[in-house]
């Protein structure tokens, strides 16, 4: 994962993690140590008033949480829960347990935070000018099928009553 210089912490807004108040310090902690700035709360007062803050782009909490936050504020939120996986125990005395992937995790909030800029100017290249052509013309290609089966099935009909 990439760390952030402090001139890019700057220009980031915080994600906010709504979680309880151990598991959210840890999260915030794993954020922080990874370059990210975080910041926890842990009621719903809180939640309420970080969120009408505008200070916050991104939120992390449980599944049951997630309508309670966007129906506050439409944000992107991640559900931390998706990144909890059953590991099956050696020994058939201990119960399978949870392992937290954080390297999924972080995967996740770095694509999240990644600047739209960048991820718009990726996905909206101009094009070459030979994919110019070639698209318009499989454009026009199909156009023209269309047209053609539509009135190759209406034309059939009427041959039909001629007879």
């Amino acid at each position: 994962m990439p760390v952030m210089s402090s001139a890019q912490n700057n220009q980031q807004k915080p994600i906010l993690v709504f979680l309880a108040k151990d598991a959210a310090c840890d999260i915030v902690s794993k954020l922080n140590e990874n370059g990210y700035v975080a910041a926890a709360v842990s009621s719903v007062p809180e939640l309420f008033d970080a969120l009408r803050s505008d200070r916050y782009f991104l939120a992390v909490t449980m599944r049951s949480d997630i309508d309670m936050v966007r129906n506050i504020k439409p944000i992107p939120v991640i559900n931390l829960e998706v990144f909890f996986h059953t590991i099956q125990s050696t020994t058939k005395s201990v119960r399978s347990s949870k392992e937290f992937d954080s390297d999924a995790f972080l995967r996740r909030i770095a694509a999240l935070t990644e600047s739209r800029t960048g991820r718009v100017s990726a996905v909206r290249r101009d094009p070459a000018a030979n994919e110019t052509v070639i698209a318009s013309t499989a454009k026009a290609s199909r156009w023209r099928a269309a047209t053609s089966l539509l009135l190759s099935r209406r034309a059939a009909p009427s041959a039909e009553r001629a007879d």
